[in-house]
């Protein structure tokens, strides 16, 4: 355990070390609306080392260096947050739109996607723009990691795939690479 006055206590806990300290990311919805989401801070896993979990606590330069990420993401989050939603459109268009802009049978009902009767296949989603796009994305999965080198990754639940969900992995407040969870 650390205390850290930005983060909070950090601790060790089922998918690595956390802060204490909860943040609100404006724009990004949040997985069952809860007001802030929790942040996990570096990796969980020593890939240097047979991939067993790190035992100690980030060093203070590097809570530091989490600190300065995080507070610049915040800042920037207007620029960061046009730049996400275009990013996972485009991964949209790539991935799933072949399936989706078309004739087709729900592989997951939820909110936003249902089975019609008699076994009928859905009319096309008709999402052709980023902002239609974002409401298929439901919120953040209670939780960001924050990395090395201003990179914060951040999984999502998704309505078009609610197996794999949707991760984003954002270095110097540029989406880098859209995935699955766990695939960035």
């Amino acid at each position: 355990m650390k205390l850290n006055k930005y983060f909070g206590e950090v601790k060790k806990d089922y998918s690595g070390f956390s802060a204490e300290n909860k943040f609100k990311i404006p724009y990004l919805k949040t997985y069952k609306n809860t007001e802030s989401v929790k942040i996990y801070l570096g990796e969980q896993f020593d890939s240097d080392n047979d991939w067993k979990e790190f035992e100690n606590p980030p060093s203070i330069s590097k809570l530091d260096e989490y600190e300065s990420t995080l507070k610049k993401f915040i800042t920037e989050i207007d620029k960061v947050f046009i730049n996400v939603q275009f990013e996972i459109f485009e991964h949209y268009k790539s991935f799933y739109a072949t399936y989706y802009e078309q004739p087709f049978f729900p592989m997951f009902e939820n909110v936003k996607i249902q089975k019609n009767e008699n076994d009928k296949s859905n009319s096309p989603l008709c999402i052709d723009n980023k902002e239609i796009h974002f409401d298929y994305v439901e919120g953040i999965l209670e939780s960001i990691r924050i990395l090395d080198n201003n990179t914060i990754k951040i999984p999502f639940s998704y309505y078009i795939d609610e197996e794999h969900g949707l991760e984003i992995k954002i270095v110097n407040n540029i989406v880098e690479k859209v995935g699955g969870i766990a695939e960035t």
